[in-house]
């Protein structure tokens, strides 16, 4: 058991690294990638890897350990985290904007127990007669802190929340705030958030300073090994639009234009998960987050 992790989600560009390398001056620590492109061993540049020698100075792990054509997995990717929880004894900082690795080691940290097949049941034939606004109101009171955060039309998280509620006797909240003695003994997790304006600002800016890295070049090179297969790494934002701009059938302009609305389209996206799924998260800006984990620890 290791006794204490953080976790820095958050959208693209909304500066998750940044805050993880700030708070890793203040304590021994390493940081663990928790970004499911950047796990592959090929396309640094568009996947926006740290560089090497940023690699070796904020000890970063798990970036580029899956060799292309493999397809990493949740499931590979937390085993390699908790082996380095065995033999690694600082600090780790897990970040990344895979809010389904981060929640991948989240959930195992909340024992809820299995909910009677009965009671899920029953909690359905309620909201099938009376409605999902008269079950979200059930919800409201017997777990006030949970039902704020979740839609009143997320008809399956409702049901599961009242049912664990109605089971167990102890709320969604409660059982998140009970962790399990086998893996982290403390946790802090805080979901970026950043103005919409200044995020996209951060985006364009990335998108072209890919291009002056050379992210043609990088993808150039790598349409002479890619694979049939269908992998991960075909489907990374911007890889389409550059690779028909190579091939020629769109203009460099063209090409960036559509790069970067897929990258704002994608961190809307990112937003709308960690909003929705990060319950236990707290969303704070970047100033509010480092004193939050800075005061934590």
């Amino acid at each position: 058991m290791i006794p204490i992790a953080i976790f820095i989600g958050g959208p693209t560009s909304s500066n998750k690294t940044k805050l993880a390398k700030s708070i890793q001056k203040e304590f021994p620590s390493y940081i663990i990638n928790a970004d499911s492109m950047q796990v592959y061993d090929k396309l640094d540049i568009l996947t926006n890897k740290p560089d090497s020698a940023e690699m070796v100075e904020s000890e970063c792990k798990l970036f580029s350990f899956v060799e292309y054509p493999k397809i990493c997995s949740v499931g590979l990717w937390k085993r390699e985290v908790e082996k380095l929880f065995k033999i690694n004894q600082k600090i780790p900082i897990i970040v990344g904007g895979t809010g389904l690795y981060i929640d991948s080691l989240i959930n195992d940290l909340s024992p809820i127990p299995k909910i009677p097949k009965d009671v899920e049941i029953n909690v359905k034939k309620i909201q099938l007669k009376f409605g999902n606004e008269y079950l979200y109101e059930k919800l409201k009171k017997v777990d006030p802190k949970y039902a704020e955060k979740i839609s009143s039309n997320d008809k399956q998280r409702i049901i599961r929340a009242t049912a664990v509620a109605f089971s167990t006797g102890k709320s969604m909240t409660e059982w998140h705030m009970t962790k399990k003695n086998q893996r982290i003994k403390k946790l802090i997790y805080v979901a970026l958030k950043i103005e919409r304006n200044i995020l996209y600002e951060n985006i364009n800016k990335r998108c072209k300073k890919m291009l002056k890295s050379g992210v043609l070049e990088e993808i150039s090179s790598f349409l002479n090994i890619k694979s049939k297969i269908n992998h991960p790494l075909h489907k990374s934002i911007g890889f389409r639009s550059l690779e028909q701009h190579i091939g020629g059938s769109i203009s460099l302009d063209e090409s960036m234009k559509i790069f970067m609305q897929e990258t704002r389209r994608y961190a809307k996206r990112q937003i709308t998960w960690f909003n929705n799924k990060a319950i236990i998260a707290k969303h704070l800006d970047f100033a509010d987050a480092k004193n939050y984990i800075l005061s934590n620890i």
